[in-house]
């Protein structure tokens, strides 16, 4: 977290990756209204939604810029690309150790190298989050208050050094925070309207969710089944059917 002088405040500036989805851009939102600097940051691995993810952030962009209540400054989003990825041994030696444990997807190895340069960078994971639960079941976090929203880090003293070394330079600011309660807090800040506008779908059908990539299906099992077709819905069930499972494990075999 940096400070930097605007006007005659001191601003401090807040480090966030930014998807262009529910939860990141809840946290842009609770942003929006502290006098404080955004810099958000979208990491590219070229996903099929990417185009969906960047367009979605454009338009959050401009509304909460043209919103009465925004009292923040919010920088335009700098987008990272993979040719300017970085590595680093001893990240990736950890991201790998934790791999042996646990499933955890790529994305998170180069999260982690990406924050040893931007310490402190907040991640939108939320209270139900499958990489929440799997965090908190490696490591320990531990609660920080700040006058901007309190925020977990790893307690680094009571975590193993993989994880420490993979997650300790990253907050999670919405650790506490259900869907159903950022659902709340967006109705609050009378911003209901940019929840339509957030993206989560890994493989769009025809520019709509498809309903049955894991983003999807974590959406609609944490109640939020109104964003989808009818369409998207019946292709959730048929995933989750027993047939489904069925065909699935002879394609295996």
């Amino acid at each position: 977290m940096r400070l930097y002088i605007h006007g005659k405040e001191n601003l401090k500036e807040i480090e966030i990756f930014w998807t262009g989805g529910y939860d990141s851009t809840f946290r842009i939102c609770q942003l929006s209204r502290k006098k404080v600097i955004i810099q958000p940051y979208y990491l590219s691995d070229k996903r099929r939604s990417e185009a969906n993810e960047l367009n979605a952030i454009k338009t959050i962009t401009n509304k909460l810029r043209n919103n009465k209540d925004t009292k923040a400054i919010i920088r335009d989003i700098i987008y990272v690309s993979m040719d300017e990825r970085l590595t680093d041994k001893k990240v990736t030696d950890a991201f790998h150790n934790l791999l042996k444990q646990d499933f955890m997807g790529s994305q998170y190895e180069w999260l982690g190298i990406f924050a040893l340069n931007h310490k402190g960078i907040e991640m939108s994971i939320h209270k139900d989050d499958k990489a929440i639960e799997l965090i908190s079941k490696h490591a320990k976090l531990k609660k920080i208050q700040d006058e901007l929203g309190d925020y977990y880090v790893i307690d680094k003293d009571n975590s193993p050094k993989d994880c420490v070394t993979l997650f300790g330079n990253l907050h999670f600011p919405l650790a506490d925070y259900t869907k159903l309660q950022m659902k709340e807090e967006y109705e609050k800040m009378n911003l209901s309207d940019i929840i339509d506008d957030t993206w989560f779908c890994f493989n769009p059908i025809d520019g709509k969710p498809c309903g049955y990539c894991n983003p999807c299906k974590y959406t609609i099992e944490e109640g939020m089944a109104y964003r989808f077709s009818k369409e998207a819905l019946k292709r959730y069930k048929w995933k989750k059917s027993i047939l489904y499972k069925i065909l699935v494990k002879i394609k295996n075999h």
